[in-house]
């Protein structure tokens, strides 16, 4: 009589039945959870990094672009920039950091975080206060970043609400996601603002088939400006750049300028 050695008939192949489906479970729960991150790094350097942001006159949020940037990771090494903060070997050599065949400060957290300091700070009264432009120029010579470069601010202020949040909490959204969720929110604010502008543009023109709705093509003469075009047509110059795409006031002899009617 031959035996059946299904998971139904054997205890030993039910045990097994069921360890594999206990893993399989796990695995999906594992990567069905959001990423936490492992922020010992960071919070090891913290005091040193919030201490020297200070001292340069940076915004407190800058104390996360190390963590946005390479997760703290003292260890990170690219061919154009390493160490925590990522600094390119122009931008160490210039602040006093040994980077050859033997050594490389960069890797040095104490040394790498008062020399990206400093660097930040230049680059802030560089370009007059402008947070923006400054983040752009430190990370230029990063091979690949989280968020766009236009949006590290947000992104760093995001990071910082979340971080202090998880003190509190004890578990808290990695950069990366915390990232990803500011990206999404501006891209967002993004597409409705230019549905609003397209909704004002329309709004100015006169709908098709109303009254209104006739125009003529007038063609620029010489000596001809916005304004006295305008002021014979009664309507106004805001109205006759928005009609004809124009970005300024500039017109040219010959230039064809379409009117709506009242």
């Amino acid at each position: 009589m031959q035996r059946s050695f299904s998971s139904a008939g054997c205890p030993a192949g039910r045990a097994i039945y069921f360890s594999f489906l206990f893993l399989h479970f796990s695995f999906f729960m594992s990567c069905s959870q959001p990423a936490r991150a492992d922020y010992t790094p960071f919070e090891a350097c913290d005091s040193l990094v919030t201490a020297a942001v200070g001292e340069a006159g940076l915004p407190a949020c800058y104390r996360y672009l190390p963590l946005l940037l390479t997760d703290c990771d003292s260890t990170f090494a690219w061919r154009f920039a390493s160490g925590a903060w990522a600094l390119s070997v122009p931008a160490a050599h210039r602040y006093g950091l040994a980077v050859n065949d033997t050594i490389d400060e960069r890797l040095d957290v104490a040394k790498s975080t008062q020399a990206a300091t400093r660097y930040l700070g230049d680059l802030r009264r560089h370009f007059g206060g402008n947070d923006t432009l400054a983040l752009c120029q430190y990370v230029r010579t990063m091979p690949v970043l989280r968020v766009p470069a236009d949006s590290l601010l947000p992104a760093l202020e995001r990071i910082g609400e979340e971080y202090e949040r998880g003190h509190r909490r004890s578990g808290f959204l990695s950069p990366l996601e915390t990232a990803r969720e500011d990206a999404v929110r501006r891209d967002s604010l993004r597409q409705a603002e230019r549905e609003r502008r397209a909704a004002e543009l329309a709004a100015r023109k006169p709908k098709a088939g109303s009254s209104t709705s006739g125009y003529i093509i007038y063609k620029v003469k010489r000596g001809d400006i916005l304004g006295r075009i305008a002021q014979r047509n009664h309507v106004t110059v805001r109205q006759l750049k928005s009609w004809n795409n124009l970005k300024s006031d500039f017109i040219r002899e010959g230039q064809k300028l379409k009117i709506y009617k009242k």
